[in-house]
């Protein structure tokens, strides 16, 4: 396992394993319990995996809000006029999760979430879903097997 650690002093990004920061901060005198819980702390950020799952996600419901005939009101700046819309990928990205995710964490970027956040909106947006009759999973290979029984 690596940790990306970056210094203030230099712009340049360090790449670490878990063992040179163990050895290291073992010869400066931590404790392997202070050294463990440490690296136990540390934030896990999303994998790619979870990146590439989250964009089928968004897809996977923009489908499924728009298979039963629901659109996304937008208003026309120039007119004032709601226009009614097609659910898209981007526009279950940007207003529905972005919206829950900085309102429930105050993190403004989706490179921000760990996968924790990623649990916690999933279940909100399930649950607001599930309110419309539409149930949809976060996309594992255990999903896609559901899916293909169906």
């Amino acid at each position: 396992m690596e940790i990306s650690c970056i210094f203030q002093k230099e712009t340049k990004k360090m790449t670490y394993k878990i063992e040179e920061i163990e050895q290291s901060a073992f010869k400066i005198g931590l404790s392997k319990s202070i050294i463990k819980a440490l690296i136990d702390n540390l934030p896990h950020k999303r994998s790619n995996q979870e990146n590439k799952a989250l964009h089928v996600l968004f897809q996977n419901i923009a489908f499924e809000l728009n298979r039963l005939g629901y659109q996304y009101p937008d208003m026309n700046i120039v007119t004032g006029e709601v226009i009614e819309k097609t659910y898209t990928a981007e526009v279950v990205k940007e207003k529905i999760w972005k919206e829950l995710q900085e309102t429930m964490l105050a993190k403004t970027s989706t490179t921000q979430l760990t996968h924790n956040d990623i649990e916690l909106i999933f279940e909100v947006i399930a649950q607001w879903l599930a309110n419309k009759d539409i149930v949809v999973y976060f996309p594992s290979i255990e999903s896609l097997q559901l899916k293909q029984q169906k």
